[in-house]
């Protein structure tokens, strides 16, 4: 029987040779039952509080593909640590006829599932509470709970038996100025934006700093945000009250998003909120600094909302964009995104934040002066013969592929038919049993979404001839017709609406890069989709082979949109 592996450990400071021990000891089971090892799933140093794990996901996607008759772990525990996805995970083993057996528990059974899940969810519970009381004294006797704010380090001490102290912490004398000075820079007028530009351009580095952050091309630098934080939540370097010498804790609770598996911070009420603890010795501000910076801070601070908070996205997913690119801009200098930056123009924020020593882009652009180049400068390069010959040869190459593989892959396709067919035969019998059909329909979708395409396959392979139609004796003609009305039906007012969104779809990004004086400009995003747009019926009426290829085809224009490349 073709058996998957899957081993776990919890967290960074547990020994790596776990995973080999628990592997070690699976494999000797795996051969004394006779078993074959066909896969193997590891998750180091993940919480088994939520099944988002790299190696659990990949395991439920070779579960998908039906290679496995049977699933082995050391025991329950390293699976999951959730009722619900133990569950869960039970139940999509059961389906698909796939046994799911422990070295500890051996094959797993409902009963399990139902106590063992129970054990195992209450002592994750038990060890949360554990760590969190733990926390709650260290904080009481004055020592640190968590990392280690700007300004600190971790203070190494021993007591009398030779142990670690945990918790203890010590001033960064650099560090501590830098906090003094932006808190006095503050406190006489300066912006958060003016003091971060100071910062960087004088090269002080930041909190983050040697740590590149992703999607950027250079090292963190300072941003206002790092001074201003969110005051509710008590982040940022001007609302750390540990700065005054006393040590909050307990302000916020992290819970896990059981969809996402993601954590997610809730800013606790006033009386669960933990009074703060004193700790004299790491005072850097001084209380009438501190007390100036709170005044100006009040004084700036609006108004509250009388209409609900808005959804925390980005400012311009919060509304309608104006112009065709807003929010898909970026600098080529150091990948900030190009913002509004007077009445009618954008600019690089990472210039106008951070300052000339983090990027020096001040180059600015009207945005309908730019909306307008792109356009004509798409429709430009798009019609020249060459990019049209390179449409053409490459469309015909790919549909000759696709005939290809689909006489090739015919005896898969049948199989996978077969087994297809097997699976929702199962379910039914299993519905007509007295199973809750409701357990079935998501799976029976997709299966009968799966059987239609292979059917489709199928037939394609049949007819090989009918593949040369797709690609139309006329297309050349109508590939420039399609081009040109691209412009038209985005000036028409009764259609601008509908293209507008269809066209700031199809373009991913554009790149805004100084040279000589002026802005050059990189568009990237999809080509073939665009011709869609003009509605013909040639299209309108295209195989869904042919839209899913179409998507594939990606145009990346250079500088002055010249070069235009394609790939599939």
């Amino acid at each position: 029987m073709r058996c998957a592996v899957y081993t776990r450990f919890s967290t960074d400071k547990q020994d790596m040779l776990s995973i080999e021990t628990q592997l070690m000891m699976c494999r000797r089971e795996i051969e004394r039952q006779g078993w074959r090892e066909v896969a193997c799933f590891t998750d180091a140093a993940e919480s088994a509080a939520t099944l988002h794990r790299p190696g659990m996901q990949a395991l439920l996607t070779a579960i998908q593909a039906g290679d496995i008759d049977i699933v082995f772990a050391d025991a329950m525990d390293r699976l999951s640590r959730s009722q619900a996805d133990i569950a869960s995970l039970f139940e999509r083993l059961r389906f698909r006829g796939i046994i799911l057996a422990t070295r500890k528990e051996g094959v797993v059974t409902p009963l399990h599932i139902g106590m063992m899940g129970t054990i195992n969810a209450e002592q994750l519970s038990a060890t949360s509470d554990k760590t969190r009381d733990a926390l709650v004294r260290r904080h009481a006797m004055g020592r640190n709970p968590g990392g280690s704010a700007y300004g600190y380090e971790t203070r190494v001490a021993y007591d009398g038996n030779g142990e670690r102290i945990r918790g203890l912490q010590q001033i960064v004398p650099a560090e501590a100025a830098v906090v003094v000075r932006i808190y006095e820079d503050y406190a006489a007028g300066l912006s958060p934006i003016a003091i971060t530009r100071r910062l960087n351009a004088e090269g002080v580095p930041s909190p983050r700093g040697g740590q590149p952050g992703k999607g950027r091309i250079k090292l963190a630098a300072w941003t206002p945000n790092t001074l201003t934080g969110n005051a509710a939540r008590g982040t940022g370097i001007l609302n750390n009250q540990l700065y005054i010498g006393q040590r909050p804790y307990g302000k916020q609770t992290y819970r896990k998003n059981p969809d996402s598996g993601k954590r997610h911070a809730f800013i606790n009420g006033a009386d669960a909120a933990k009074s703060l603890a004193p700790a004299p010795d790491l005072r850097i501000v001084p209380d009438a600094l501190w007390q100036a910076v709170k005044v100006r801070q009040a004084a700036l601070a609006r108004g509250p909302r009388t209409a609900p908070a808005a959804p925390a996205r980005p400012f311009f997913a919060q509304q309608r964009p104006k112009y065709l690119l807003t929010g898909k801009m970026t600098c080529g200098v150091c990948g900030a995104s190009y913002a509004k930056s007077g009445q009618h123009r954008f600019g690089c924020q990472g210039a106008a934040k951070k300052g000339p020593t983090w990027c020096d882009n001040r180059l600015t652009i009207r945005q309908d002066a730019l909306d307008a180049r792109v356009l004509k400068g798409l429709i430009t390069a798009m019609l020249r013969d060459d990019v049209a010959a390179a449409f053409l040869e490459e469309y015909a190459v790919e549909t000759r592929r696709l005939e290809e593989a689909s006489i090739t892959t015919r005896p898969e396709h049948e199989a996978e038919l077969t087994e297809v067919d097997q699976q929702i035969m199962h379910a039914k019998t299993a519905i007509l049993k007295g199973v809750d059909p409701a357990l079935f329909v998501d799976e029976l979708q997709r299966l009968g979404t799966r059987r239609t395409v292979l059917i489709d396959a199928l037939a394609a392979a049949e007819r090989p001839e009918e593949a040369e139609s797709l690609l139309h004796p006329d297309l050349g003609r109508i590939y420039r017709e399609k081009v040109t009305k691209l412009t038209d039906a985005y000036e028409d007012e009764a259609l601008r609406a509908q293209v507008f969104e269809r066209i700031r779809a199809l373009i991913e990004a554009v790149v805004l890069t100084p040279e000589g004086g002026n802005l050059t400009i990189e568009l990237r995003g999809e080509l073939a989709s665009m011709l869609e747009l003009t509605g013909s019926e040639h299209m309108q009426n295209a195989p869904e082979a042919v839209a899913s290829e179409a998507l594939q085809i990606k145009m990346v224009a250079g500088t002055g949109f010249e070069p235009v490349t394609f790939r599939l």
